[in-house]
Protein backbone atom coordinates (compact mmCIF):
# COMPACT_ATOMS: atom_id res chain seq x y z
CA UNK A 1 0.00 0.00 0.00
CA UNK A 2 1.33 3.40 -0.97
CA UNK A 3 0.37 6.53 -0.23
CA UNK A 4 -0.63 9.48 -2.39
CA UNK A 5 -1.53 13.13 -2.92
CA UNK A 6 -4.02 14.02 -5.49
CA UNK A 7 -3.69 17.87 -6.18
CA UNK A 8 -6.30 19.70 -8.15
CA UNK A 9 -8.57 22.96 -7.88
CA UNK A 10 -10.92 23.82 -5.26
CA UNK A 11 -13.71 23.59 -7.68
CA UNK A 12 -12.49 20.38 -9.14
CA UNK A 13 -12.42 18.79 -5.64
CA UNK A 14 -16.12 20.29 -4.71
CA UNK A 15 -17.21 18.10 -7.91
CA UNK A 16 -14.90 14.80 -7.39
CA UNK A 17 -16.05 14.51 -3.57
CA UNK A 18 -19.65 14.08 -4.47
CA UNK A 19 -18.88 11.70 -7.08
CA UNK A 20 -16.35 10.06 -5.19
CA UNK A 21 -14.40 10.08 -7.69
CA UNK A 22 -10.95 11.98 -9.40
CA UNK A 23 -9.24 11.95 -12.78
CA UNK A 24 -5.93 13.24 -14.29
CA UNK A 25 -4.72 13.73 -17.45
CA UNK A 26 -2.41 11.78 -19.47
CA UNK A 27 0.52 13.17 -18.60
CA UNK A 28 0.30 12.05 -15.55
CA UNK A 29 -1.01 8.91 -16.62
CA UNK A 30 2.54 7.06 -15.97
CA UNK A 31 2.01 7.37 -12.35
CA UNK A 32 -1.92 6.66 -12.66
CA UNK A 33 -0.67 3.26 -13.24
CA UNK A 34 1.02 3.27 -10.29
CA UNK A 35 -1.88 3.73 -7.63
CA UNK A 36 -3.20 0.63 -6.82
CA UNK A 37 -6.78 0.03 -4.99
CA UNK A 38 -5.96 0.04 -1.33
CA UNK A 39 -3.65 2.71 -1.81
CA UNK A 40 -4.33 5.89 0.76
CA UNK A 41 -4.47 9.32 -1.00
CA UNK A 42 -4.77 13.16 0.62
CA UNK A 43 -7.16 15.76 -1.13
CA UNK A 44 -5.11 18.76 -1.29
CA UNK A 45 -6.86 21.92 -3.62
CA UNK A 46 -4.31 24.60 -4.86
CA UNK A 47 -3.95 27.76 -3.04
CA UNK A 48 -6.49 26.16 -0.03
CA UNK A 49 -3.82 23.24 1.20
CA UNK A 50 -4.97 19.84 2.44
CA UNK A 51 -9.02 19.33 2.52
CA UNK A 52 -9.56 15.52 3.24
CA UNK A 53 -8.01 12.22 2.59
CA UNK A 54 -9.14 8.98 1.65
CA UNK A 55 -8.84 5.36 -0.29
CA UNK A 56 -8.43 4.27 -3.51
CA UNK A 57 -11.42 1.83 -4.64
CA UNK A 58 -10.92 1.43 -8.31
CA UNK A 59 -8.99 2.83 -11.34
CA UNK A 60 -11.12 3.28 -14.58
CA UNK A 61 -10.64 5.24 -18.12
CA UNK A 62 -13.63 7.09 -18.53
CA UNK A 63 -14.56 10.30 -21.33
CA UNK A 64 -17.54 11.30 -19.46
CA UNK A 65 -17.27 15.42 -18.63
CA UNK A 66 -17.84 15.30 -15.35
CA UNK A 67 -15.69 18.88 -13.86
CA UNK A 68 -16.55 22.15 -15.25
CA UNK A 69 -13.56 22.49 -17.06
CA UNK A 70 -14.37 19.60 -19.40
CA UNK A 71 -17.95 20.68 -20.00
CA UNK A 72 -16.82 24.26 -20.78
CA UNK A 73 -14.38 22.89 -23.01
CA UNK A 74 -16.48 19.93 -24.56
CA UNK A 75 -13.57 17.21 -24.09
CA UNK A 76 -12.50 15.13 -21.85
CA UNK A 77 -9.46 16.53 -19.69
CA UNK A 78 -8.88 14.06 -16.79
CA UNK A 79 -10.17 10.49 -18.33
CA UNK A 80 -7.71 8.81 -16.09
CA UNK A 81 -9.57 8.14 -12.78
CA UNK A 82 -9.84 6.48 -9.49
CA UNK A 83 -13.03 5.98 -7.72
CA UNK A 84 -12.24 7.34 -4.13
CA UNK A 85 -13.53 5.86 -0.53
CA UNK A 86 -13.61 9.62 1.20
CA UNK A 87 -12.71 8.97 4.77
CA UNK A 88 -12.84 12.58 6.09
CA UNK A 89 -13.64 15.94 4.51
CA UNK A 90 -11.69 18.97 6.78
CA UNK A 91 -14.28 21.82 7.28
CA UNK A 92 -10.67 23.90 7.41
CA UNK A 93 -8.10 23.30 4.90
CA UNK A 94 -5.02 22.25 6.44
CA UNK A 95 -2.09 23.95 5.75
CA UNK A 96 0.34 21.71 3.42
CA UNK A 97 3.65 20.52 5.57
CA UNK A 98 6.60 21.09 5.00
CA UNK A 99 8.03 18.31 2.77
CA UNK A 100 4.74 18.04 0.70
CA UNK A 101 5.01 17.68 -2.93
CA UNK A 102 2.18 18.89 -4.86
CA UNK A 103 3.71 20.46 -8.25
CA UNK A 104 1.95 17.53 -10.13
CA UNK A 105 -1.78 15.64 -10.44
CA UNK A 106 -0.19 12.63 -8.33
CA UNK A 107 2.16 12.91 -5.75
CA UNK A 108 3.99 9.95 -3.68
CA UNK A 109 3.42 10.88 -0.03
CA UNK A 110 5.77 9.43 2.84
CA UNK A 111 4.30 7.78 5.74
CA UNK A 112 5.49 10.43 8.31
CA UNK A 113 3.95 13.65 6.49
CA UNK A 114 0.90 11.26 6.26
CA UNK A 115 1.32 10.43 9.80
CA UNK A 116 1.45 14.51 10.83
CA UNK A 117 -1.41 15.60 8.14
CA UNK A 118 -3.87 12.76 10.64
CA UNK A 119 -2.90 13.92 14.16
CA UNK A 120 -2.58 17.90 13.13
Amino acid sequence: MAIWTLSGTFENWEVALKKRVWGVSEKAKGLWGKVQPGDKVVFYATGKGIIGYGIVEEKFVNQELIWPREKQEGKPLWPYRFKIRVEEVFDNPKPKPKGMFVAFAINKLGEEIYRVLLKS
